[in-house]
């Protein structure tokens, strides 16, 4: 089992900072700059990046003024024990759930109307599908950034108890010669290419401590290669997916209220 595509993934940035364009709070090159950082040259169906950009702002225009009734962006992940917000059965939930990184749904205004955008990243290039969403999308679990971030303290401390009970600490160092920068360094990895300015503190303070639980995950359970302590290690993955989700979806919130306003 792959871990990282159980704890991370770049669309958690990727649809913070086309929020923030579609917002008119970023730049289009800042965009099209953090793309191509995150997955080299990109293609959507005949056209490139301009054509992908083009079609979510056609897609969101109409949301955008429109009375604020949730983000018209929002990030769907999924792993064990965790399903997409997408129709189940539909092919947009077959499709991001089959994906490394999940997907990216499109639509607020109309809850029969969304679309999900899902990239296929390829070794040096990301190729883009859009489909339609068919059927009524399962509500967006209500969790606010605070309850998030509650939730990811108390289970990582769970966890930590744990581990620390089962003697494995006094034998990490044996495993790898320095944890601490090899959690440093994926913690790094996991912020490319960064957040924008306008992104809210809290989102911002909730994506943190997803990437450093992220991390500590990894480098046990990926680069150490020790998975005596997966069900502990587990159990700790859904908590910081819900916690991207949720500080996008807060991200999203914030952006259409400051223009609302």
């Amino acid at each position: 089992m792959e871990i990282r595509a159980n704890v991370y993934s770049p669309l958690q940035n990727t649809a913070v900072r086309l929020g923030a364009w579609l917002y008119d709070l970023v730049p289009i090159e800042d965009v099209i700059e953090a793309f191509v950082d995150l997955g080299g040259p990109h293609t959507f169906r005949d056209g490139g990046l301009l054509d992908l950009l083009r079609t979510i702002k056609e897609l969101t225009s109409t949301l955008i003024d429109a009375p604020f009734d949730g983000p018209i962006l929002t990030l769907a992940l999924s792993g064990p024990g965790q399903v997409p917000a997408l129709p189940a059965g539909s092919r947009a939930a077959q499709l991001a759930s089959a994906s490394k990184e999940g997907a990216l749904v499109l639509g607020g205004v109309d809850k029969h109307h969304a679309w999900a955008l899902i990239p296929d990243r390829g070794t040096n290039a990301t190729a883009w599908d859009l489909l339609e969403v068919e059927g009524f999308r399962p509500m967006l679990t209500a969790v606010s950034p605070g309850e998030a971030d509650q939730l990811l303290s108390q289970a990582t401390e769970q966890s930590a108890r744990i581990i620390q009970s089962s003697g494995y600490a006094s034998l990490a160092p044996k495993s790898l010669q320095n944890p601490r920068l090899t959690v440093g360094m994926l913690s790094d990895f996991y912020d490319t290419p960064g957040l924008p300015f306008a992104v809210p503190p809290r989102s911002a303070k909730l994506f943190a401590r997803a990437d450093r639980v992220a991390a500590i995950a990894e480098t046990v359970q990926g680069i150490i290669g020790d998975h005596s302590l997966d069900p502990q290690l587990i159990s700790l993955w859904s908590h910081i997916r819900t916690a991207r989700m949720a500080g996008v979806n807060y991200a999203l919130a914030e952006f259409a209220r400051d223009y609302h306003s």
